[in-house]
Formats: structure tokens, C-alpha cells, sequence
């Protein structure tokens, strides 16, 4: 019988549960879990997991799988395994337009076994190339053996496509990532986990999501489970997500749904602001209908016929995701050569012919910055534009041209928005950033106002080009000083700054405000004469018309604490606690205070 409680190892090893038997008795089971859009909820993909191995006596599925390999079993195991995930994956609605996960391990792959039996396996149960996403782990050193590297790429080539799972878990190089060149990559829980409260962890997962699009690679942010953790994905670019925050695994079919309304619930909680430029991009994007992958060449050249004045289309895979693109200037080969007309008439040969004729392109998601589809843009030489994907499809294509006027929109919209002087954001996007505020119950903020202390007689002693220096060198400090994550650097308008935090601590929004004070009072000595500079004090004409000696200029700050769950005052209470405050922190020995809302 299946033992029911789950024994220690020593046990096991007396034990030794007959693998073979218990896989007869179909003890093993397959659960999927979703991989959905991250901005949308509609599903990509579901992650096929094996269920039930701590029945059998296991700890965890690698603990089941050495085993396996100890009694050498690995092999029919892992394939009875595959053959319940794709028996399971074909009986879910609308199979056809999702990927199916699988998780391949490393030693089988090594063997060189698996390409053939899962060729078998997708062509048995009807599948494309475009269903099927084969996870191998970085957890397995394929780097160690030429010939375990050779199989794996062997299995690229098959199947076109491969996805690096538990990235940044264990061998994380980058010769691993540079040979099977990834069409996904997932990234391990242990960079997901906490996120949004580790600054490291954050720096690097931009860095990583970042190296992944410019190679062309999906990333998948996989074990999210909280909306903390989610909206730093977001924030971060990823493309998908997989984790308890969207979906559980589970082995009941009628469970899974075609899209998660729970990604929906955690954008309209956040309502923070987040920098895209859809409307822009929408204005300027060609919908052409897509070429399909399995189109026939001569289907292609009907195309060219008809739409004389286009020289190149997108090309979509099984699944509508974008592969590429084709030129009609490759086709022409197919017509001059030899045999060329008779390789058209054969439709089962040209069908699939076409995709030696698709040529790589950049793609990005629409709800990306213009930025980042500008730098996604430049990573492929000589590219026409760049593909957009919309709910992990594809949306249409961007050209070059195009790009350039949406970078060109958008430039104005920031010249309207940003202060003159400093080049720092305004007054109207301060005042957004207060309304988001306002609209946020799941968050802490700061509000930092920074002004300058004994400005007045410093520009009539120096000039107001000097004031303008004065006014620049503060902007350059505030910008370095509150360059990361979850800053917000405003220009109010001459000598007032505003700096807003969002979920940042306490002490380290006090400390990084402190920084800003103490580093202007220091630099700003330069602009002053070496005899005013010695005197510690400049002469100048009060408000009330008589010289007075004056300290050298300084800045002041007030910081407003607006704690997580608390409604923010109303704009004209708000105005007054900052002109109480900001009077406070003039008076105060340190120039810096603290007020909570």
C-alpha cells in the first residue's frame, strides 16, 4: 500500500518504495498552475507540476526524482509523467492557444533521450512546436560535459525554442544564457521573494529583465505571492507572472480559468502611477494583419501581390505570438531559382519551408516606455521596428519612423510638464503624484519640501545668474541623492523643491533628506567669494531696507509622514501643515523635521 505518513530517510532507505509499482498504480497526479500576462491576467501558459510524491515517502519532488535515478527509473518515470501532463493539457478549452510548461531534468536531457519522445509526444496529441515550452534548470550544469550542452541545443533546434527555469538559483552563468539563447526566462523565487522591501534584490531584477529583453527573452517573474511583490514585477518590466498571488496549482481542469481577475484587483488597489506610453504608442501602431507560420510560401506571395506597397509582414506562431518578420526581397530567391515555380506548386513542402525565411525582430509589450522600446529597438541591428505584443499576442508592429514621432510626442509633453530651469517635473506632475497619493490606501508615503534659506540677499549680492547656478546644483544633489527606487524628485519653482517617497522607510527618508541638506550647505560655499567664504556671512539689504549681515545660503526641509491605511488631508489642510512645518524646520538646529499626517 501507499504509506500515508510521510518517514524520515533512514526509513526510506529500508523501505526503498518499488518507483515502478507505484507509477503502475497511477499514485503519481499533475497539476498546472497559471502563467499569465502581468499587466492583463489572460493566460500564456500553465506550468504542468507532478503532485503526490510525499505518498509515496518523498520530501519534495527533487528528493523523488534523485531517487529515481538511484533505482534508474528516471527515464520512464519522466516520460509517464510528460504523457499525463500532455494526455491532461489537450482535455482544457482552448488548449490550442496556450503553452504547456514542462519541467525537464537535467540528467535525462544530458542522455540525449528526449528530443525523440517528445516529438512523439506532441505530434501523438496533435501539438505545434508553439504549445510545447521546455523548462530546463540552471540547477544542472550543462556547462560541465560538451556532450550534455550538445544534446541540449539539439533539443532547441527541435523544437525552436527553450526556457531557463529557476534562473539565479544555482549554475547562473551566462554561458548557459548565451548558448540556449532563452525564449523564456523564469526567475527564481529567491529573487521574487521580498522585493519590494529589498532594495538589492530590486536592482538586481532590473538588471536582469533588462539583459533579457535585449536578447530577445520573455521573462516570467515566477512564486509572486504577494501584491507587494507583483507590483515590483510590474514596475520592473516583467512579462508574466506565476505565483500564489495570481493561482494555485491545482489537478482539477475545471479550475482553471482563461484569464485571473486577481491581476486586475491588484492594479486597481495599487493605483499608483506607472509610466507607460500607450496612448502614444497606439496612435502610431500598424495593425497588419500577421503572416501565420504555417502559411505556404505561395499564401505569402499572394500577400506581397495584394498589398504591393508593403516589402516586409509580422509572422505569428501556432499560438499568435510573434516570430519575426518576412521580406519579400528573401522570397524572390524561391522565383529565380532553378525549380523555384515547381517548389510553390508543392504546398506540404512550402508550408514548411517558411520559417527558414523569418527573420528575427524586436519585440516588447505595449505597455512599455517609449525608452524601453527604444532600447529593445537598438539591440538588433538594422531592424525595420519592432513587434508589440498586447495580452501576449501579438498587437501590431512599430516602425522605425514611427518611434521616432512618439519620441517626439512625448518629448513636448515633458517640455510642457517639467520645470524650465532645473529640467526636474513640475508642478502639474507634483500634483499627480499627491492625487495618487490620495488614491492609495496600501502604502506608506513621505513627503519631503525643501527650500533654501537666505536666498533673497544671496541673489541680490550675486546676481540671479548665480541664483540660477545655486538653483541647478541643488536639482543635480537632489537627483543623485534620491536616485532609487520609489523617489520622486518635483521643482515646485525657484528655490522650492518637493521629494516623494513611497514605501521607504522612516529613518532612511530622514537620513537621505538630512544627506541632501548637509551636502547643499557644503557645495554651495563654492559659489561665493574666498573673503565671504572666510567670513562665514555675507552684507546685504533686509526686507526692510537696512544692511544686515546674512549666514551663508543653506536649505531647509519639512517631511511629512503619511502612514499605510491613512487618508491624506484635504489639499488646503495640506498646504497649511506644510507652511507650519516647513517654518518649524527653518527654526530647528538640524534644518530638518518630521510631521506625521
Amino acid at each position: 500500500m501507499v504509506p500515508k505518513l510521510v518517514p524520515s530517510r533512514a526509513e526510506r532507505e529500508v523501505q526503498r518504495p518499488d518507483i515502478g509499482a507505484a507509477v503502475r498504480w497511477g499514485a503519481l497526479d499533475v497539476a498546472f498552475q497559471p502563467i499569465v500576462d502581468i499587466h492583463t491576467g489572460r493566460v500564456f501558459g500553465l506550468e504542468a507540476l507532478i503532485r503526490n510524491v510525499q505518498a509515496l515517502g518523498f520530501e519534495s519532488p527533487t528528493d523523488f526524482f534523485d531517487r529515481c535515478h538511484e533505482d534508474g527509473h528516471l527515464e520512464a518515470v519522466e516520460e509517464f509523467i510528460l504523457t499525463q501532463a500532455f494526455d491532461k493539457f489537450v482535455r482544457i478549452p482552448d488548449y490550442a492557444k496556450l503553452k504547456l510548461f514542462v519541467n525537464l531534468d537535467g540528467r535525462n536531457v544530458a542522455g540525449g533521450k528526449m528530443g525523440p519522445m517528445l516529438s512523439a509526444l506532441r505530434d501523438r496529441y496533435g501539438l505545434t512546436n508553439a504549445n510545447v515550452a521546455l523548462e530546463v534548470s540552471e540547477r544542472y550544469d550543462f556547462s560541465q560535459s560538451p556532450e550534455a550542452l550538445a544534446a541540449l541545443l539539439e533539443l532547441r533546434t527541435r523544437f525552436g525554442n527553450l526556457t531557463l527555469d529557476d534562473f539565479g538559483s544555482g549554475h547562473a552563468n551566462l554561458q548557459l544564457f548565451y548558448h540556449v539563447e532563452p525564449s523564456i526566462v523564469k526567475l527564481d523565487r529567491f529573487i521574487i521573494s521580498s522585493v519590494g522591501s529589498d532594495p538589492k534584490k530590486s536592482v538586481f531584477l532590473q538588471h536582469i529583465v533588462r539583459m533579457a529583453h535585449l536578447l530577445g527573452s520573455l521573462v516570467v517573474a515566477e512564486g509572486v505571492e504577494t501584491a507587494q511583490e507583483y507590483y515590483v514585477c510590474r514596475e520592473l518590466d516583467c512579462d508574466l507572472v506565476q505565483g500564489y498571488a495570481v493561482a494555485r496549482p491545482t489537478t482539477t481542469l475545471s479550475d482553471l480559468a482563461p484569464s485571473y481577475a486577481s491581476i486586475g484587483n491588484m492594479r486597481i488597489q495599487d493605483r499608483r502611477r506607472v509610466d507607460t506610453d500607450f496612448t502614444l504608442i497606439m496612435a502610431q501602431l500598424d495593425s497588419v494583419e500577421p503572416i501565420q507560420i504555417n502559411q505556404s510560401i505561395q499564401e505569402v506571395f499572394d500577400r506581397f501581390l495584394k498589398d504591393r506597397d508593403r516589402i516586409f509582414f509580422p509572422v505569428v506562431d501556432d499560438i499568435g505570438f510573434p516570430v519575426g518578420l518576412i521580406h519579400e526581397r528573401d522570397l524572390k530567391v524561391i522565383i529565380y531559382s532553378m525549380y523555384g515555380r515547381d517548389l510553390l506548386r508543392n504546398r506540404r513542402r512550402t508550408a514548411s519551408s517558411l520559417a527558414a525565411f523569418v527573420k528575427p525582430c524586436s519585440v516588447a509589450n505595449i505597455n512599455a516606455s517609449t525608452e524601453k522600446i527604444l532600447e529593445i529597438f537598438n539591440s538588433v541591428p538594422e531592424s525595420d521596428g519592432v513587434l508589440i505584443v498586447k495580452e501576449s499576442q501579438y498587437g501590431g508592429f512599430l516602425h522605425a519612423r514611427s518611434l521616432l514621432k512618439i519620441l517626439n510626442e512625448k518629448s513636448i509633453q515633458i517640455a510642457r510638464d517639467q520645470n524650465p530651469l532645473s529640467k526636474l517635473p513640475g508642478n502639474i506632475l507634483i500634483q499627480d503624484y499627491l492625487a495618487t497619493a490620495a488614491a492609495s490606501h496600501d502604502g506608506s508615503y513621505h513627503f519631503a519640501y525643501l527650500d533654501f534659506d537666505f536666498f533673497k540677499p544671496f541673489n541680490d549680492t550675486y546676481g540671479f545668474r548665480t541664483g540660477d547656478r545655486a538653483i541647478l546644483m541643488c536639482a543635480d544633489i537632489l537627483r543623485t541623492v534620491f536616485s532609487r527606487d520609489g523617489r520622486f524628485v518635483g521643482h515646485v519653482g525657484g528655490d522650492d523643491f518637493f521629494i516623494g517617497f513611497r514605501d521607504v522607510p522612516h529613518a532612511v527618508a530622514m537620513s537621505e533628506v538630512q544627506q541632501a541638506v548637509e551636502k547643499f550647505k557644503t557645495d554651495v560655499e563654492s559659489l561665493y567669494s574666498p573673503e565671504d567664504r572666510g567670513n562665514g556671512h555675507i552684507t546685504g539689504v533686509s526686507r526692510s531696507g537696512r544692511r544686515e549681515k546674512f549666514p551663508l545660503l543653506s536649505m531647509s526641509g519639512a517631511v511629512l509622514h503619511k502612514p499605510e491605511h491613512r487618508p491624506l488631508p484635504s489639499l488646503d489642510n495640506l498646504s497649511s501643515l506644510i507652511a507650519s512645518a516647513k517654518k518649524a524646520a527653518k527654526d530647528s538646529a538640524e534644518r530638518v523635521i518630521s510631521v506625521e499626517l
